[in-house]
């Protein structure tokens, strides 16, 4: 489960929050969504605060990849989790600074389904090693461990190569009847794919769940969650009342779930993504009934066959 900043606010003003702590007399606050304050934030100087757990977090590993072979005394940026204190200020802070300001406000939990909440994240800087170390400022909310990883949005789903599902057609041939049923059906197996999303790899899973056919007449195109049968059961066809030449394209909607390295959720992709097939030219042609001898099967030369 994927959670944000939560916090019960008594006062008015801005009620900063400090990771998983717990609530009055042991038990557990109601969490209660509070977003950032253009009050609060404009008071951040520091042009590197990042308030998005996923960017904190993208920010907290190229800090400490950047600066891992630095000795200590020489580096100029730090980042660390720590808990937030609970006061009525403009500017959080956190007893990373020294000791909390007295309580002003009653703090919430981060309810993450069982899961270890994540403390908000600190950063400070210093202009050169010789120079004292400036206050740690927020950089990003404390969440969920989901909340750290990256978020699969509906156009990085409609970028992966999802495969058209096969799909056929009845009379298998290269023609058609004209007022006679022509049938389709497609399959409803899902695709599992793998991928990579912001250096983390990621598992997909597309499923049909509905399908387009557009039948290439004047027709309109038959939208059905049903993916079809074969004759003698078959439930989706046309009828051609023209001879002619005709195409039949199929689109596949296709929703989505996927699960990063690190998480062990399943997550829905809020949106669809499409694929296409497209039939090779038939005919659409008119057969008239005449009498032969013998079955065409037996003697398909015989006149008429």
């Amino acid at each position: 489960m994927r959670a944000r900043l939560l916090v019960i606010a008594m006062l008015a003003g801005i009620l900063s929050v400090g990771g998983a702590q717990t609530a009055a007399h042991g038990e557990t606050a109601k969490p209660v969504p509070v977003g950032p304050t253009g009050a609060m934030w404009s008071n951040l100087k520091d042009n590197a605060a990042y308030l998005d757990a996923f960017a904190g977090e993208q920010n907290r590993r190229h800090v400490e990849a950047e600066s891992a072979s630095i000795p200590p005394e020489l580096k100029v940026v730090q980042v660390q989790r720590a808990l937030m204190c609970d006061t009525n200020s403009a500017i959080p802070t956190t007893p990373l600074n020294g000791p909390c300001p007295e309580a002003s406000g009653t703090v919430g939990l981060n309810y993450c389904d069982g899961a270890e909440p994540v403390l908000p994240l600190w950063r400070r800087t210093r202009a050169t090693p010789a120079d004292p170390w400036n206050p740690w400022v927020l950089a990003a909310y404390g969440g969920c461990p989901a909340d750290l990883l990256p978020t699969m949005s509906v156009e990085d789903f409609r970028r992966l190569p999802l495969p058209a599902p096969a799909w056929h057609m009845q009379p298998n041939k290269d023609w058609v009847l004209v007022n006679m049923e022509t049938i389709v059906y497609s399959t409803d197996t899902p695709q599992q794919l793998r991928t990579d999303l912001l250096g983390y790899g990621v598992d997909v899973i597309a499923t049909p769940e509905r399908y387009v056919w557009d039948f290439g007449d004047d027709s309109k195109p038959l939208s059905t969650h049903r993916q079809g049968h074969p004759w003698p059961g078959f439930d989706l066809f046309h009828v051609y009342e023209q001879a002619g030449t005709g195409t039949i394209t199929a689109t596949t909607i296709w929703s989505g779930r996927y699960r990063v390295d690190g998480d062990t959720q399943w997550h829905d992709i809020l949106g669809t993504a499409e694929t296409t097939a497209t039939s090779a030219p038939f005919d659409i042609v008119e057969r008239r009934a005449h009498l032969v001898a013998t079955d065409c099967l037996t003697d398909p030369t015989q006149a008429d066959c």
